[in-house]
């Protein structure tokens, strides 16, 4: 059985010396290159094949996320795991936006990380460590899995009705104009605005016209 070929990518050698013990004995992996920055890690890539990188975010230049794009866009048939100490919401949705395959906290159990392996490998499949998720909200998730891809997904389930409202609330009118212009009752207008909200995961009309002017519904 062909083995799954990792790369440990930290400058801590005790943090790739941990991870390589715990995989050591496991049938399906193997660590086959270690690399303590980006320039090492890049000489690997250019001779040796490697299935999935574990990467510590942190790096020294370029950090990991911008490292995680060069992968990308230079081996992109080789996935990365980022492994960090930060789970803050702004770095684990840029590590996706980058194109990172999954994102695990440093203190992971060696069955989680199996199992990031595993669904990133054998499934294809995005992992977010099931440790940050229950620390960021469910919109947020998605958003740092799919990046623009949820975004557009989003407006995609707009109605032609719904952004016509949504263009007349960018417009400043009120409800009861709202109404008027499109000859239907305020009620009418208020439903299509709490669709419209849930819709976008949105809370006020200022958030909607924000996204409005972000998505360029609206043309200031």
């Amino acid at each position: 059985m062909k083995k799954i070929k990792l790369a440990l990518v930290d400058d801590h050698k005790i943090v790739r010396d941990g991870i390589a013990s715990l995989l050591m004995y496991e049938d399906k992996v193997e660590v086959v290159a270690e690399a303590s920055n980006a320039e090492e890690l890049l000489e690997i890539l250019k001779n040796m094949e490697i299935d999935i990188i574990i990467l510590d975010i942190f790096l020294p230049k370029p950090v990991g996320i911008e490292l995680t794009k060069i992968i990308v866009k230079q081996f992109p048939k080789t996935k990365v795991i980022i492994l960090s100490g930060n789970i803050e919401e702004d770095i684990v949705s840029g590590a996706f936006n980058a194109g990172a395959d999954g994102y695990l906290p440093k203190d992971t159990e060696k069955e989680e990380l199996l199992e990031a392996i595993y669904s990133v490998h054998d499934f294809n499949e995005q992992y977010l460590s099931n440790s940050i998720k229950n620390n960021l909200s469910a919109s947020f998730i998605k958003k740092a899995k799919y990046g623009d891809k949820y975004s557009q997904s989003k407006l995609a389930s707009l109605t032609e009705k719904e952004i016509n409202i949504i263009k007349l609330f960018s417009e400043g009118l009120s409800y009861k104009e709202i109404a008027n212009k499109l000859e239907i009752s305020t009620r009418t207008v208020e439903a299509h605005k709490n669709n419209i909200l849930e819709k976008l995961e949105l809370r006020t009309i200022i958030d909607i016209v924000k996204y409005a002017i972000k998505n360029k519904i609206i043309e200031l």
